[in-house]
């Protein structure tokens, strides 16, 4: 129920702010609101494009994004869009919802975690199973803390085939500039 609750809400708010209006840009940080109303009471997505572009099958540029979406004030939720679909191989089926290994690179220093596959592979989020607020928490803590961040994605058999990098440095400002805290 938890997995169709998170998987409902990434759904929710990436159709009512795809309407938005041309976002508010604060650093490296867009700013996406339903209706341009930054009430802290209303979902805001926070994006920010990767540094390097890639290009799809069809030779298009893609970048991977990484989302912050706030809701009521607080951070609700932490995505990373790929920019590739994350084959089958590489996702775990083992546990309560589908995980895949994430790699975070901050400062030279590399952490390895599972992250929830949502989106048939094409959007990953921070998972824990008993502590979810707390480990988005403890996310948006870790991208503010740091100006830049690198993050190292399994396509599938272990290699690993892309390292979005994105400046994050900006996202405290960011967040209260909408009335977000986490």
């Amino acid at each position: 129920m938890k997995k169709s609750a998170t998987t409902l809400f990434f759904l929710f708010v990436s159709t009512a702010l795809g309407f938005a209006a041309t976002p508010q840009q604060l650093g490296a940080w867009s700013v996406y609101t339903a209706d341009g109303n930054l009430a802290s009471n209303r979902p805001v997505l926070l994006q920010t494009a990767s540094e390097e572009q890639y290009r799809d099958e069809k030779g298009n540029p893609v970048q991977a994004k990484l989302d912050v979406i706030c809701n009521h004030g607080k951070v609700s939720a932490i995505a990373l869009e790929p920019n590739f679909v994350i084959k089958a191989s590489a996702i775990s089926l083992s546990g309560a919802v589908p995980t895949t290994r994430v790699v975070s690179l901050t400062e030279g220093q590399a952490s390895r975690e599972n992250w929830e596959v949502l989106s048939r592979g094409r959007t990953l989020s921070p998972y824990s199973e008993a502590f979810q607020g707390k480990a988005v928490r403890r996310w948006a803590e870790r991208i503010s803390a740091n100006r830049e961040m690198a993050f190292q994605l399994n396509g599938g058999k272990g290699e690993s085939v892309a390292q979005p990098t994105f400046q994050t440095g900006q996202l405290t400002e960011a967040l209260a500039s909408v009335g977000c805290s986490y």
